[in-house]
């Protein structure tokens, strides 16, 4: 991710007059190629009736750079992708340390911690829904 041109996007967005919609985070399973698995996360801006997207594929512990400083409200977000993914959120303007929410799994959704549960349910062969599409040579 070049943290760079990103933030100089979403600071054009603010400048412009778009709000921030909704920031996305899917997590991607561990496979072949990505052995930790991935994040694909989405931030979403809206000006009347027009909407854009930023997106970007993301790896375990690479950092992401807060938005809060040009969106204010992208700190529950931020605080919600570090705590249920393990998203690195960097320079958050509000960081709640972990207490967002309150689960039994720390970080649920992180690629690890949703291979672990399907290992345990006797699923852990599971072909990732973005593998099962694909053709093989």
């Amino acid at each position: 991710m070049d943290k760079e041109t990103f933030l100089a996007r979403v600071d054009q967005y603010h400048r412009d007059g778009w709000r921030l919609a909704i920031i996305n985070t899917t997590s991607i399973l561990p496979a072949e190629g990505m052995d930790g698995g991935a994040f694909d996360i989405s931030w979403s801006f809206a000006n009347d009736q027009l909407i854009e997207h930023v997106r970007e594929r993301v790896l375990p512990g690479e950092e992401v750079p807060s938005i809060s400083a040009s969106f204010g409200a992208a700190f529950l977000y931020e605080n919600e992708m570090r705590e249920l993914f393990g998203v690195n959120v960097t320079g958050m303007a509000l960081d709640l340390k972990g207490q967002l929410y309150k689960t039994s799994t720390i970080v649920p959704f992180a690629p690890s911690a949703i291979r672990a549960r399907l290992d345990a349910l006797g699923r852990g062969d599971a072909t990732p829904k973005h593998e099962a599409g694909a053709k093989k040579a």
